[in-house]
């Protein structure tokens, strides 16, 4: 099956992994295990349209949502786990005598090998008894998601073993021939089963804490619309790594499926690009999403220009990097359809003239493509008389406006076209001209 379509420049717009700021990995990233934090990544990594695969990891975290299941594991125990199951020495035999031998040589003379195992077993046993806690209480729930039920089925398979069991009930340190027994079965006998197990700890604490992360950021689970039609109906919408974000309701239909969006500097318009786009994509991993709800169609790819920024290696201007990449976008939507496209100040780095002309034969070309939406935000407001009897452009804007000397902005979402131009008041407002006057008059 073919593949979401996503690229590094929309990966980048939406702070997805972003490293040297707030991102939005980190807001679900309390996890308790590194392979955890392997598994977070790789779930976000991995968008998708297929129904069934986004239904059923959406339904594994909404399973754990308000309960209080919880795994209570120290990451450098399984850590240390995994570092035991691959470490590169012969496992122990299981017989008298060289168990006794092993155990004694250490005894006398310490190595690094027999404490390894040694701590390996007393890892796991640890770990095992703490997950046999939270499997009996899995064991208890009632409606529990296919994916669930199936890690449920491979921790029992393990802890339910005789061998396993006889690790769990010994509340003492194993002896010599024990030592042997247990690294036996840990590294060898069960070395596969105790891997799915620890792979199935990575899975658990992924839903549980994406789960907790619902209400600590105001997330919902977004619903799947099955239509032909694309179709996102979102309540309150917000960007979750801003504080007190504001709201906003957010409806797109198929004969509503191209956005011309307006506003002033600083009022609201790329912030909420990002966060409807960001959104869609967390919608298209199965994970919580920021807003009071959200239902939506499932598109075949998502691809944005918030934060493009000149390619020097390539000798490119911001102006030829935007026609490079809106190129780009128009060979994409050639070869699959159902995209969700936004493109935030488009022409942003040539004059007037040109980008006028340039964004409205654009616009005009995106009019008239049904199968996919498309977002634009743009300050040259001109162009909303020569395209407004496409039926299927609609029209928002964010208003701001001058109290006591200062832009004031709710941040608001409106229908319509905004008529405010406050980047000259702002630069007035600074006092750049006194301060360039003052540096004239000295210099005279």
């Amino acid at each position: 099956m073919a593949s979401f379509e996503i690229d590094r420049q929309t990966i980048k717009d939406l702070d997805l992994f972003n490293e040297d700021g707030v991102s939005v990995y980190s807001l679900f990233n309390n996890l308790k295990t590194i392979g955890g934090k392997s598994k977070l990544k790789e779930m976000m990594e991995t968008p998708s349209f297929d129904l069934a695969i986004l239904t059923s990891r959406r339904d594994s975290f909404k399973f754990f949502h308000g309960k209080e299941l919880a795994l209570i594991v120290d990451k450098r125990d399984v850590d240390f786990i995994e570092h035991y199951l691959a470490y590169n020495y012969d496992v122990l035999k299981v017989n008298p005598l060289d168990a006794v031998i092993k155990g004694l040589a250490y005894k006398l003379n310490p190595n690094k090998n027999y404490y390894t195992i040694k701590q390996g077993i007393a890892d796991t046993r640890k770990v095992l008894k703490q997950l046999f806690a939270l499997y009996n209480n899995l064991l208890d729930e009632k409606d529990t998601p296919l994916a669930i039920s199936a890690l449920v089925e491979t921790l029992g398979d393990l802890l339910n073993k005789k061998s396993i069991q006889k690790l769990l009930l010994s509340n003492k340190a194993p002896g010599y021939l024990e030592t042997s027994y247990y690294d036996n079965v840990l590294r060898k006998t069960e070395l596969a089963a105790l891997k799915d197990v620890l792979k199935a700890i990575y899975e658990l604490d992924v839903y549980i804490c994406v789960a907790k992360a619902v209400n600590d950021h105001r997330f919902c689970f977004p619903e799947y619309e099955v239509a032909d039609l694309p179709l996102v109906d979102i309540r309150g919408l917000h960007h979750p790594c801003i504080k007190n974000a504001v709201r906003n309701d957010v409806l797109i239909e198929q004969e509503k499926n191209v956005w011309f969006l307006t506003g002033a500097n600083m009022a609201g318009k790329s912030t909420c690009l990002k966060s409807l786009s960001l959104a869609i994509y967390l919608a298209h991993v199965g994970f919580p999403v920021p807003a009071t709800a959200m239902q939506t169609t499932l598109f075949k790819g998502l691809i944005t220009t918030i934060n493009l920024s000149d390619n020097i290696n390539s000798g490119y201007s911001h102006y030829y990097s935007e026609v490079k990449r809106l190129k780009k976008v128009a060979e994409k939507i050639i070869s699959q359809d159902n995209l969700f496209v936004v493109f935030d100040e488009l022409f942003r780095g040539t004059n007037v003239k040109d980008a006028y002309d340039a964004s409205l034969a654009t616009i005009t070309a995106l009019s008239k493509i049904k199968s996919s939406v498309f977002l634009i935000s743009t300050h040259i407001v001109e162009i909303a008389t020569e395209i407004k009897l496409h039926k299927n452009i609609v029209f928002k804007y964010f208003d701001s406006q001058i109290d006591d000397n200062k832009p004031v902005f709710d941040f608001k979402l409106k229908d319509g076209v905004s008529s405010e131009t406050l980047g000259y008041f702002i630069f007035k407002n600074e006092g750049i001209l006194q301060i360039l006057a003052q540096a004239t008059d000295e210099k005279d």
